[in-house]
């Protein structure tokens, strides 16, 4: 039941995975209706946005209500394009506005509230193009398709493990195509929440891949060796930073000795570069549970007075997507720089490309998959959020392009998951007593990294474009 003040981010996977009927307290439910009687009696009154007017730029042209306007609203909004993102990100989407929702703050009926719920609680989850969201109105478009579907049983949804039309669905449960009332359309796409949802799965499988990487690098110590004291107590203690002795802690002397003084930096500073992800990652984790908490609209309802503002505008989720680019290059730099120190003899103590009996070029080839994968990645770590497009004439002139970033990002952590599984290879190539196949060992290391580190329900993610 979403009664709590607030949801913590556990929670909300727990909801996204389980098959538990989700509902909102009579509390919750109260406070959405009386603000939905505010907005009702103020919107007689004088002018509020979505009620008699019309949108965006066009906000002075009075629009009066009929039983059509609500539905053509979602109908001119629908304007997505490209490959349907996955079913699971549809459904956090509609999690995540059900949470704005619940929070009273909007203008909007419970039984509207009560569709939304009805959807996730029957999997009825509509199919969404990834691409045609700035992030500012709000996710207009994914939304807008989400709600067609939900609501008027237009477009095709997942269900019962296929693609069907969305009216479909709704019957064989039972419910009927519901009108909207003034402001509602408007009340249910004005919402970050595609944003929103994105960058915490994003965030998730980034943190996912941290963990792995660090795991993996571990392995690598064991051939390279170094020198212990570059993960000594004494270097947490004289770095205010957590991220360091989280790092430190995990690493835990868990590489032979080596008479070098100082390692290269791929080795040496592991603390410093992992640690800066984690710590990245905590901030971001934050950020985005604080989004996901707030009210995403306008206009918002407040102590029985509306206000009009920017509260859907997704700057946050896209920033986050951004740092989270930024901050994962490091980690990736340092994994392409290990795996050729690893394919040094000086480094190793083995042999150049830790070259086997009969072999030619002996692990070679990898590090040019990870410097492929490294290179890629560069141009994925572009700021997004930077590239504000004015979009509705010049009323809305300042956008998040949120979704782009975290498309960005998606491909970051398909790279990400990649380099990892070239580095986990070339430990196993480092191990194997005969010569291994290369493509064997890709393909295994792959798919340990999904099934050991709690990413199997996020494969169609990280499969998504490469």
């Amino acid at each position: 039941m979403l009664c709590k003040n607030e949801i913590s981010l556990d929670d909300f996977f727990k909801i996204l995975f389980s098959n538990e009927k989700i509902s909102i307290c009579e509390e919750r439910l109260n406070k959405i209706k009386r603000s939905r009687e505010v907005y009702e009696t103020e919107g007689k009154k004088g002018k509020v946005y979505g009620y008699s007017t019309s949108l965006g730029a066009l906000l002075n042209k009075e629009n009066a209500y009929t039983e059509e306007r609500e539905k053509i609203i979602l109908k001119e909004h629908d304007t997505g394009i490209g490959k349907n993102v996955p079913y699971l990100l549809v459904k956090a989407a509609m999690l995540v506005r059900l949470i704005q929702l619940s929070n009273g703050n909007s203008p909007i009926r419970q039984e509207v509230v009560n569709r939304l719920i009805d959807a996730i609680n029957y999997d009825i989850i509509p199919t969404v193009s990834i691409l045609g969201s700035v992030g500012a109105s709000g996710d207009l478009a994914p939304l807008a398709r989400i709600f067609r579907c939900i609501i008027y049983g237009e477009g095709s949804a997942y269900y019962k493990g296929k693609v069907v039309n969305c009216v479909d669905a709704l019957k064989e449960k039972g419910l009927n195509v519901m009108n909207l009332i003034p402001g509602e359309a408007l009340a249910l796409i004005n919402s970050n929440a595609f944003s929103t949802a994105f960058s915490i799965i994003n965030a998730y499988i980034t943190e996912r891949l941290a963990y792995a990487s660090l795991d993996i690098a571990k392995k690598s110590l064991k051939i390279t060796g170094c020198n212990n004291e570059h993960f000594s107590d004494a270097v947490y203690e004289t770095k205010k930073q957590m991220g360091v002795k989280k790092v430190i802690d995990m690493l835990n002397n868990s590489c032979e000795e080596t008479p070098r003084l100082q390692d290269p930096y791929s080795i040496r500073c592991l603390p410093q570069i992992y640690g800066a992800l984690f710590d990245t990652l905590e901030f971001s984790k934050s950020i985005l549970k604080n989004e996901m908490n707030s009210s995403s609209d306008n206009p918002i309802i407040y102590e029985n007075k509306v206000y009009h503002a920017c509260q859907f505008h997704a700057i946050y989720s896209a920033l986050i997507s951004d740092f989270l680019k930024i901050a994962i290059i490091p980690v990736m730099n340092s994994i392409e720089r290990r795996i050729s120190q690893i394919l040094d003899g000086k480094i190793n103590r083995v042999n150049d490309f830790l070259l086997k009996e009969n072999s030619v070029v002996g692990a070679m080839i990898m590090q040019y998959t990870s410097a492929a994968l490294n290179a890629y990645s560069r141009g994925s770590s572009i700021s997004m959020s930077s590239h504000s497009v004015p979009t509705s004439g010049t009323q809305e002139d300042i956008v998040s392009m949120a979704p782009n970033s975290s498309i960005e990002l998606l491909k970051m952590n398909s790279l990400f998951l990649k380099i990892i599984a070239v580095e986990l290879a070339l430990y196993k190539y480092y191990n194997s007593k005969d010569l291994p196949d290369p493509r064997i060992l890709l393909e295994e290391s792959f798919s340990e990294i999904i099934n050991n580190y709690n990413l199997k329900n996020f494969s169609e993610f990280l499969n998504y474009f490469f």
